[in-house]
């Protein structure tokens, strides 16, 4: 019996340095997939139309859908409406919806109105969806809808010249990544609104820089705020600036 039990320990002992041995040979064979990561991924479909409301002011409505394809939970969500009217030199932001979260393959409906006295001759309203939520504890931003992919978030910086001339407010941005880029801005001078926009700038570099460029009174005060977008739609960059920090320059 105990002749035996050596016998067993003995095979077992040689069967596991056999397996060792298999196992050193193709370690190099074996490799792990790691699972992919789990993230937000927003869908969406909306129209937006303008015409005469029963009041004889001019209407703009926005209507449609947001999904939630990815397999993350947005938290935290806020969706709201940008009604961009250059007409009148304002944007108008419209809050849609709050909500705690947009779950996994969760949809949820979505309608903005806006209301103005009509111009002639006619003009547009622009309209465009922001759309905010919680991922991994940092906060994401999209303007909706993208025009086409872009240079990625979070890899670029802007450096920012700005100066004002008697008869000008001139603003540089230079980003550190060539690329196409989405601007929305607006502009005020003596606390009311004077002008805004919402304008893609391409093959944007050091050489070709974005530059806009407000008419001003020689002592009026001027403050500006910018937003800065992908053309994925995905935030890269935003300032605010008055002029009581900018240098003046004297031509």
């Amino acid at each position: 019996m105990r002749k035996m039990k050596i016998v067993l320990v003995a095979g077992l002992v040689l069967l596991i340095a056999y397996v060792a041995v298999i196992l050193t040979e193709y370690k190099g064979d074996i490799t792990f997939t790691p699972e992919p990561l789990k993230k937000v991924d927003i869908a969406y479909h909306y129209v937006v139309t303008q015409g005469l409301a029963e009041s004889g002011m001019e209407k703009v409505e926005l209507n449609g859908t947001i999904w939630n394809h990815g397999e993350k939970e947005a938290r935290n969500l806020e969706i709201t409406a940008l009604f961009i009217d250059e007409h009148y030199g304002k944007i108008t932001e419209k809050p849609i919806r709050v909500k705690e979260s947009l779950l996994p393959d969760e949809q949820m409906s979505i309608h903005a109105e806006y209301f103005r006295e009509k111009t002639i001759p006619k003009s547009s309203v622009e309209a465009k969806i922001r759309i905010e939520w919680l991922e991994d504890g940092q906060r994401k931003v999209r303007i909706l809808p993208p025009v086409k992919p872009s240079v990625s978030a979070g890899l670029v910086d802007f450096k920012e010249n700005v100066g004002r001339y008697h008869d000008r407010f001139v603003l540089e941005l230079i980003p550190s990544k060539k690329g196409d880029y989405e601007v929305i801005y607006q502009f005020k001078e003596n606390n009311r609104d004077a002008s805004c926009g919402d304008e893609v700038f391409y093959n944007v570099s050091d050489e070709n820089p974005i530059t806009i460029i407000f008419p001003i009174n020689e002592s009026s005060y001027v403050e500006y705020h910018i937003e800065i977008f992908a053309l994925d739609g995905m935030l890269l960059h935003v300032s605010s600036l008055s002029s009581s920090v900018v240098h003046e320059v004297v031509e």
